[in-house]
């Protein structure tokens, strides 16, 4: 196992960039970025990841991308680290299940809270980029009980303090190692996501049942918002995950006078649009900014941005490097 620049990564290290070819190297590296588990390969496929790490005695932080595979966590023991983990999964579908309860889907765009005193199992049957927290216990206080019973809980980052977690936790993971290249930043920024996590979990019922007002076009709007970023979006899965027809999702949507693939291409365009006037985004390629919304056909993007906007992503470009806010129209 060596890590990106070649020097050998089964060292543990407060900064650690590796990639691995086995699942019993993941398991070591995973072992000692939070505490013991097991993890074993999941299919035929050869495996293959890459596991960035950062943090300190406060927090471990980690961002693991690989192909599919199982992690287990035992029972432990005392001297184990007492954490409650929490997981971001940017990209892949996963299933959980605690002690010896039932199986819960995790999506693209949920967060994830277990409480590792307690025996899991994850399965992650698809290639996978997860953003890992581990939050030591002391930290939570008070709110340390109704966290434990939300333990084995996932929520898709819809909205208010849910989607600013997943907000923090993708910036984190994207610049993993500069997050944490400071100490006394490292720690605020612990203390601001420890924050975070029990504004987005404290304050949910542990049924998790709708609110009455919550109609299915809102259920499934809050979905897919937070699954943007999901180039394999589509209205199979959608209607897969809330156990309805595709004809159903169609329906739903014509209520509106919409269609789902109308509206889905209206608010990736919005999210490219905004990303290509975002001047700390200059260093990013139009191709790479589209990707991030899971467009993934770039070459009729400048078509597409100028039909709904008015503009094309160079015209974008030149505006912002000129400081100026775009006025473009859309075609009538």
């Amino acid at each position: 196992m060596r890590d990106a620049a070649g020097t050998d990564a089964t060292v543990p290290d407060s900064k650690l960039r590796a990639r691995l070819e086995s699942s019993g190297e993941l398991q070591h590296v995973v072992s000692n970025l939070l505490l013991p588990l097991k993890v074993a390969e999941f299919g035929d496929r050869p495996f293959q990841a890459v596991v960035e790490s950062a943090g300190g005695v406060r927090s471990r932080v980690g961002r693991v991308r690989s192909t599919p595979h199982i992690v287990q966590r035992g029972k432990g023991s005392s001297t184990d680290p007492d954490l409650f983990k929490v997981t971001l999964h940017r990209r892949g579908t996963a299933s959980v299940s605690q002690e010896d309860g039932p199986s819960r889907e995790v999506s693209a765009g949920d967060v994830l809270l277990l409480d590792t005193t307690r025996p899991y199992k994850l399965v992650l049957p698809k290639y996978c980029d997860v953003v890992v927290l581990g939050l030591p216990r002391e930290l939570l206080g008070a709110h340390e009980r109704t966290l434990a019973r939300r333990s084995g809980m996932s929520m898709s980052a819809d909205a208010g303090v849910r989607s600013l977690c997943a907000t923090v936790l993708t910036a984190i993971g994207d610049d993993l190692h500069g997050m944490f290249s400071s100490p006394r930043g490292a720690d605020h920024l612990v203390d601001a996501l420890t924050s975070l996590v029990i504004g987005a979990f404290a304050d949910v019922p542990i049924e998790r049942v709708e609110h009455p007002s919550t109609t299915l076009f809102d259920t499934i709007v809050a979905y897919t918002l937070a699954n943007l970023r999901d180039p394999d979006l589509d209205i199979e899965g959608v209607a897969a995950r809330h156990r309805i027809s595709k004809r159903r999702v169609q329906q739903v949507f014509q209520a509106h006078e919409l269609t789902f693939r109308a509206w889905v291409r209206c608010e990736r365009l919005a999210q490219i649009h905004r990303d290509l006037g975002d001047p700390s985004l200059h260093n990013l390629t139009v191709a790479a900014i589209a990707g991030r919304w899971g467009w993934s056909d770039s070459g009729h993007l400048a078509r597409e941005l100028y039909k709904e906007y008015g503009c094309t992503p160079r015209d974008l470009r030149r505006a912002t490097a000129k400081g100026i806010r775009p006025t473009f129209n859309p075609e009538p």
